[in-house]
């Protein structure tokens, strides 16, 4: 494993409450903050991030435990806290009111963090995003005895996982494919698992009765990580969530055709401006 303090970080360090958080930003104009899913980082959205940056100041951020932003902080890592992180890292940026984008997990935390603070959110994207109602983790029990077996139980959830990720597997280079799982060697890693199991027991049922800004549900066809069936759930509950599918895409439809997906975003938005001015 390697040391949080050698890995060279690509983006900028930002301290929150004694917890260093990464980030990436790029682009001037309204703020659009990137969060991305369980196992994932910023890298997520390199695809992504430069096509809406061409007309919105865009900032992708490593949730607590994740990425490369710091291993230390044990104790958490709960859906709840993140969303606090994320508020704390937008007060330090200066950033009052911003579009949220959230992929996979990330949709759950960023539905979370709409309906905790309502105003500071102009409206969101849900990129094959979770329903938000199950637990982070919840349901996974880790017990001290399992945690030998934790790096073979996470390698096999990860080979699988990664198997379904996309539509054309020839996307997933070896390239990408070791982006992806380096920051997962920082020494600490595992443990963070762990932590976000235990913690999210914690979280209390999103208020999605707070979620009245425009929301968009971004899902690939092919996806049977979170099947097309959850934007169903999702709209239950948010009932004026408007849903786009993406054609020959499955989990990671922001990087199979992130041109289809920053189109989608970028419709959304300005009919969202356009209604929001009158």
């Amino acid at each position: 494993p390697l040391d949080w303090d050698d890995v060279p970080k690509p983006g900028r360090l930002i301290d929150i409450d004694g917890y260093r958080v990464h980030y990436v930003e790029r682009g001037d104009g309204p703020v659009v903050v990137l969060v991305h899913g369980f196992g994932g980082q910023t890298a997520n959205y390199a695809q992504l991030m430069p096509l809406l940056a061409a007309d919105h100041h865009v900032i992708a951020v490593d949730l607590k435990g994740y990425g490369y932003s710091e291993r230390n902080a044990i104790a958490g890592l709960s859906a709840t806290d993140q969303v606090a992180m994320l508020r704390r890292l937008l007060d330090e940026l200066g950033v009052s009111r911003a579009v949220l984008v959230g992929h996979s997990m990330g949709g759950g935390i960023v539905q979370r963090f709409a309906a905790t603070y309502p105003d500071a959110v102009e409206a969101l994207v849900l990129i094959a995003s979770v329903s938000g109602d199950e637990r982070l983790l919840g349901h996974v029990r880790l017990s001290g005895l399992l945690r030998p077996a934790l790096p073979l139980i996470a390698n096999l959830i990860a080979a699988r996982l990664l198997a379904g990720l996309f539509c054309d597997p020839a996307i997933f280079t070896p390239e990408l494919r070791e982006e992806y799982v380096r920051p997962a060697r920082i020494k600490g890693s595992r443990d963070g698992l762990l932590a976000m199991a235990r913690d999210g027991r914690r979280d209390a049922p999103i208020d999605f009765a707070a979620i009245t800004m425009p929301v968009l549900l971004l899902y690939g066809e092919k996806d049977r990580v979170v099947p097309l069936s959850v934007a169903d759930r999702i709209r239950q509950r948010i009932a004026h969530a408007r849903l786009v599918v993406v054609e020959r895409t499955a989990h990671m439809l922001l990087v199979e055709r992130p041109e289809a997906c920053a189109d989608a975003i970028g419709a959304f938005l300005r009919e969202a401006a356009r209604v929001a001015s009158g």
